[in-house]
């Protein structure tokens, strides 16, 4: 589910998977010619897989062409170590996951 606030900030829940990733791609996409959030909030996702890893690298190229700044916060600890495993979390601006760690830290890649 995504959810919008007056801030510029978008918060994402339940699950982030390629069941739900291509509904969530839909409703984003007036972000291309209205503007896209500030923040994405990754908090309340449950559950991640790649096609959510997908979904942000679309919406940081939207960033990056529109020469915007997106903040994704709260990522969780497996989708950073999916990214790191996949060697997108550099593309994502994340840093990479200390493997050694057992903690759900959801600053993990931030």
């Amino acid at each position: 589910m995504l959810k919008a606030d007056a801030k510029g900030r978008v918060a994402l829940s339940g699950a982030l998977t390629s069941k739900q990733v291509p509904e969530l791609y839909r409703s984003s996409l007036p972000w291309q010619k209205h503007g896209l959030p500030d923040v994405i909030d990754l908090a309340d996702v449950e559950r991640a897989d790649s096609s959510a890893l997908a979904l942000l690298l679309e919406w940081r190229s939207w960033a990056d062409a529109a020469e915007r700044e997106l903040r994704i916060i709260n990522v969780p600890r497996s989708l950073c170590v999916l990214a790191s495993l996949s060697q997108i979390g550099q593309l994502l601006g994340w840093r990479a996951v200390d493997f050694e760690s057992d903690e759900d830290d959801r600053q993990c890649c931030a």
